[in-house]
């Protein structure tokens, strides 16, 4: 019996060379489809399928992973900015711890003495000198016990130191706030003058007392600035920064633009802790006709003395 040979359709098979029916390319055909081939059409579904849809959830998972991270970042600076709100007046005016080592050095040196306010709040506070001697009155910094100041000075040939503790620090009782503190140093004023009947002939201010100290500017021959603070607000946000920005600050307890004008050619400013140098170098810059002194390791006794002496002149 002859065998049938079955060939594809002309149309099916253009090169002739399949007596049988073929569903691929033939060795010569996968030869001329390779070399005629466009490279960039065998690239794109080749190779290129495969990595584009790698690239694209490589840079998809970026993108989420990034706004993650974003997203944390924002609500701890959120938070953070909140809880600075919410401590804000604790910031502003902190309470000082009793200080034991310095009250127990100012023991028989100095002579306690009380400071009964309007609203019947008493604070507490000394007198070191001879109380016939001009007073000296010392407004400490808000987180400062008064009496480290008198351990450190320890006497002032000719001057009688007065210091009181404010409202809720060191053993007082109270609350400090920006409604208080004004009020408190003026009155604080008034009982330093009652130690000898005249009003003090010089003010020194630490930190925020510096504020007290000029606010409180009448009659007063001398001022004192020691690492001075003139605005609240600056304070704080300079120690925060961008974590709290300053038009969120609500406190705006600061100096009396024209009491500083009065007592800027009556005062001194002291340069005392290094880590404060450039806050008073900005804050010395506000007052034209000040002097300064660097204590630069000198006794705080003897840069006093100094500071005293040069007011006079």
């Amino acid at each position: 019996m002859k065998k049938k040979v079955i060939r594809l359709p002309i149309f099916l098979d253009i090169f002739k060379e399949h007596p049988i029916p073929s569903f691929g390319l033939s060795s010569g055909n996968r030869r001329k489809s390779f070399f005629f081939t466009n490279p960039f059409h065998f690239s794109k579904f080749g190779a290129m399928n495969s990595t584009m849809p790698k690239i694209a959830r490589f840079l998809k998972e970026s993108t989420f992973r990034l706004l993650r991270i974003a997203g944390i970042l924002v609500v701890i600076y959120i938070s953070m900015v909140f809880y600075l709100a919410l401590t804000e007046r604790r910031n502003a005016f902190p309470r000082a711890i009793y200080h034991k080592e310095a009250n127990e050095a100012i023991q028989g040196k100095a002579k306690p003495l009380t400071c009964t306010l309007e609203d019947g709040s008493i604070l507490n506070g000394f007198t070191l000198g001879n109380e016939n001697d001009p007073v000296m009155l010392y407004f400490p910094e808000a987180d400062e016990d008064a009496a480290q100041f008198l351990a450190q000075v320890d006497s002032l040939p000719g001057t009688n130191i007065v210091a009181f503790n404010y409202r809720g620090s060191a053993q007082n009782k109270g609350t400090p706030s920006e409604d208080t503190f004004e009020k408190d140093a003026r009155q604080i004023a008034e009982c330093a003058a009652q130690v000898n009947g005249k009003f003090p002939q010089t003010l020194v201010g630490r930190g925020m007392g510096a504020i007290s100290a000029i606010n409180q500017h009448s009659n007063n021959k001398q001022i004192i600035l020691i690492d001075p603070i003139f605005d609240i607000a600056d304070a704080i946000h300079q120690k925060y920064g961008f974590l709290y920005p300053k038009f969120l600050i609500r406190t705006n307890f600061k100096v009396s633009i024209d009491k500083l004008k009065k007592a800027q050619n009556n005062t001194t400013v002291l340069f005392d802790k290094k880590q404060f140098e450039e806050r008073t170098k900005a804050e010395y810059s506000k007052l034209e006709g000040a002097k300064f002194i660097v204590r630069n390791g000198e006794s705080l006794q003897k840069v006093l003395i100094l500071s005293q002496k040069r007011n006079l002149f």
